[in-house]
């Protein structure tokens, strides 16, 4: 059986954007999704940094998004509630956003912190992009 082609690679036309020494958040397409990443600290500092690039990438390129938050190193209630921001601004867009790849942590802020908006989040990242996932088999 000939193996299907995996899903079109876009990179970022614009630098990857830093908000300091240890935060930086890039973008590219995977197919018809935006996989944003983030690295560092999500805090007071870097928090209209990730909300503005998030805002830019939902509105101007692509409304469906998955935020890449394995290489995150802390993030307090604020990040959540720019992640939840965003997913309203993709909904309203027609599109989503899912966050993968932060483990238990995240679920663990998320109850921490009572949020009841919206967040869907993965363990991995091929399991947040719609391409990777197996498609189900009818029988």
């Amino acid at each position: 059986m000939k193996p299907s082609p995996g899903p079109r690679v876009v990179s970022s036309t614009r630098p990857p954007r830093a908000a300091g020494p240890a935060f930086v958040c890039s973008w590219s397409a995977v197919g018809d999704c935006a996989v944003f990443r983030v690295a560092g600290a999500i805090d007071v500092a870097t928090l209209p940094t990730l909300a503005d690039e998030l805002r830019h990438v939902i509105t101007t390129k692509l409304p469906r998004v998955v935020v890449d938050l394995r290489r995150i190193t802390g993030m307090d209630s604020g990040g959540l509630d720019v992640l939840a921001d965003a997913h309203d601004l993709a909904v309203e867009q027609g599109g989503w956003l899912r966050a993968s790849g932060a483990g238990q942590w995240l679920a663990d802020l998320i109850r921490s912190t009572g949020s009841n908006r919206p967040l869907d989040h993965y363990m991995t990242l091929a399991d947040a992009l719609p391409s990777y996932r197996r498609a189900s088999v009818s029988g």
